[in-house]
């Protein structure tokens, strides 16, 4: 029965998730998006969203990931998988607006929430797949530095 029991609690704590924040707003770094604002927002247990938008003069871009978050053995750190369509919008010869371009993105990633302060880092990369207004394929990433609300 120890055994048993032993086991069950194991199991439970394996599928488990602690959050230390709700929501952690900030800069986001990498491709696509170069640098962008960033928020990520958990909804229920371990699912979040996170959302990015940045540019530059002659470019906008949006993107919004749904994620699923799993914690690690380490206090504050957990790894993530998550997906979503980001929108960008490019504008180059300063009257009309040459190109709509459109992309899923998916991602991996790694953050670490600070015990004693309140900020958090992440780190992710994956595939990005463009379909309009040509097809094609890439690989991005990007890091995080956001500042944690409970």
């Amino acid at each position: 029965m120890k055994k048993i029991l032993f086991l069950a609690v194991i199991s439970i704590s394996t599928f488990t998730f602690s959050q230390s924040y709700k929501t952690a707003i900030g800069l986001k770094g990498g491709f696509p998006g170069f640098g962008s604002l960033n928020a990520k927002h958990y909804l229920k247990g371990s699912h979040a969203i996170e959302a990015s938008i940045g540019g530059n003069l002659n470019f906008i871009w949006l993107q919004g990931i749904y994620e699923v978050n799993k914690s690690l053995p380490t206090d504050g750190m957990n790894w993530y998988l998550g997906v979503g369509p980001s929108i960008g919008i490019t504008n180059t010869n300063g009257n009309t607006t040459d190109g709509l371009y459109l992309m899923g993105t998916g991602l991996i990633g790694i953050e670490y929430t600070f015990q004693d302060l309140p900020i958090n880092i992440s780190l992710d990369t994956g595939p990005s797949i463009q379909i309009i207004p040509n097809a094609g394929f890439g690989w991005g990433g990007g890091l995080a530095v956001r500042y944690t609300l409970k």
